[in-house]
């Protein structure tokens, strides 16, 4: 699983996988309202959009989000671009293509975008994950809900832990975003950051360098984590869902975590920055 979203309710999901497939299903918890369990799972094929510009593969989804209207994005990589499709409960029919966002064609076959998130205040954005190569800085865009031309992408800066890349983002009730960070080593295995980014950072030309909330290490339960999602708790604060996409390989797990933000929380981290 490589994109992740996930009802107020908290008790459906919507997934998107690398290899262009949708995957639906149902979220349980116990008494307490841990996450227990999920299933009645659903897998279909996404419509892909062609072109005889593409080479290689064409089914690479990286994330997924729900815009205000009904529609998906669903970023891919590998062929660089943005598809939205209209479905009521998952991505679905034909899809139309956004404008790349300028210098997205430059980015590594495998390190597009990979975190997308639509805002509390309609604009979406864009964070490339680029190569594993120590540079913390990543290009980013924003743009209105629906951009009609590449100028329409504002260009920014995201800057990441060292050694670690963003792969998914989730808005936040405030106007600005979660974001998740991907580290990974022969010496140190997995690693995963979840990273705080406030609303006065989500503009053209700012450089997005956020306040980290959680770290995920040994021995902690660790993986390959690339989709997040956000949904409100009854008591003003947040539950975020992680989930790992396991490359299907059988050295790793599709793990789906559940964390509870108590209200107040993003609050003290920007006015301690």
């Amino acid at each position: 699983m490589s994109g992740l979203w996930v009802s107020d309710s908290g008790d459906r999901f919507v997934a998107v996988s690398d290899n262009g497939k949708s995957v639906t299903g149902r979220l349980s918890y116990d008494a307490q309202g841990r996450l227990v369990g999920a299933g009645h799972y659903d897998v279909r094929p996404l419509i892909l959009d062609k072109s005889l510009d593409y080479r290689g593969r064409l089914n690479d989804s990286e994330d997924l989000i729900r815009l205000p209207d009904g529609g998906w994005l669903v970023p891919f990589e590998r062929n660089h671009r943005i598809l939205r499709y209209d479905g009521a409960d998952r991505p679905e029919g034909t899809p139309r293509k956004l404008p790349v966002p300028p210098g997205l064609e430059n980015a590594p076959a495998n390190g597009g975008v990979e975190a997308l998130a639509a805002l509390s205040d309609g604009r979406i954005l864009a964070i490339e994950e680029g190569d594993d190569d120590g540079v913390r800085e990543r290009h980013a865009w924003i743009a209105p809900a629906d951009p009609k031309a590449r100028g329409d992408w504002q260009p920014l800066t995201y800057r990441a832990a060292p050694r670690f890349r963003p792969t998914a983002a989730a808005p936040l009730p405030d106007g600005g975003v979660l974001v998740l960070e991907r580290r990974v080593s022969l010496l140190g295995g997995w690693a995963a950051r979840i990273v705080h980014v406030p609303a006065d950072s989500l503009r053209g030309g700012a450089t997005m360098d956020g306040v980290e909330l959680a770290r995920l290490e040994p021995p902690l339960p660790t993986d390959n984590f690339e989709g997040l999602a956000v949904r409100p708790d009854a008591g003003g604060g947040l539950f975020v869902y992680i989930v790992s996409d396991d490359n299907r390989s059988p050295l790793q797990r599709t793990y789906l975590m559940m964390f509870q933000l108590p209200a107040g929380a993003l609050k003290a981290t920007v006015a301690g920055r």
